[in-house]
Formats: C-alpha cells, sequence, structure tokens
C-alpha cells in the first residue's frame, strides 16, 4: 500500500511550505494549491484517484473553503476534510458541522495535534 494522500488548500504560501514539510516528514504524499478554483480543478480531476485527506483553509480566493465544500459535495467527493482557520466563532463552528467537515484547527496549530488528528481520519 503507498503513502496515504492528503491535499491542501491554502492562499498562504508559508502555511503551504509549513504545512508540507511537517506532513512529508510524516510520510504523506502531498499536493497544494493557493487558491479555492485550483484546489476544486485539482480534486476533481484526481476524482479517479482521490486524496485521503483534504485540508482547506477557509479563506481563500475565488472560491472559499467553505464554498469549496459545498462545491465538492455537490461532484460526490466525500473525502474526509479538516478546515484551517484563524477565525474561530460558533457560527462557523456549526457551519462546517452541517457540512460534515470531520474536524477544524486554528491557525495557529500545534504539529503534533494536528498530526494526531490527520492519523485518526484517516488510519
Amino acid at each position: 500500500m503507498g503513502k496515504k494522500r492528503i491535499f491542501i488548500a491554502d492562499d498562504e504560501e508559508n502555511m503551504l511550505i509549513t504545512l508540507g514539510f511537517i506532513l512529508e516528514s510524516a510520510g504523506y504524499d502531498i499536493s497544494t494549491s493557493t487558491n479555492g478554483r485550483q484546489a476544486m480543478n485539482k480534486i476533481l480531476s484526481e476524482k479517479s484517484n482521490p486524496f485521503d485527506l483534504l485540508i482547506l483553509d477557509v479563506q481563500m480566493p475565488y472560491i472559499t473553503g467553505l464554498q469549496l465544500i459545498d462545491e465538492l459535495r455537490h461532484s460526490g467527493i466525500t473525502t474526509p476534510i479538516i478546515v484551517m482557520t484563524g477565525y474561530e466563532s460558533d457560527e462557523l463552528i456549526n457551519e462546517l458541522k452541517a457540512k460534515g467537515c470531520n474536524c477544524y484547527i486554528e491557525k495557529p496549530f500545534d504539529e503534533d495535534k494536528l498530526l494526531a488528528k490527520i492519523e485518526k481520519i484517516i488510519s
């Protein structure tokens, strides 16, 4: 069995680099995108070989993380999702639950807690 595949979408280049390093060091195969539209296209293009986990930022250009979740679910993508946000609120948490998101993490995040959440979701 090959490496688990994780897709990360975040408009902050430094966040993509950091997460990429952490996840690759932990043995995951990663792909990234810097905006929601590009993320949607990449995820849909891999539908025949789906990712094991999606990590999406809430605030992204073109299509927000929440809009992206809606589009992916509408397209039949059922991949587990972790949402990253720097703007946690009860309203956002309730909306994420309604959209079926597996969990969310606040920025800045603790590396060990993130890896534990990922392992729990895709093990």
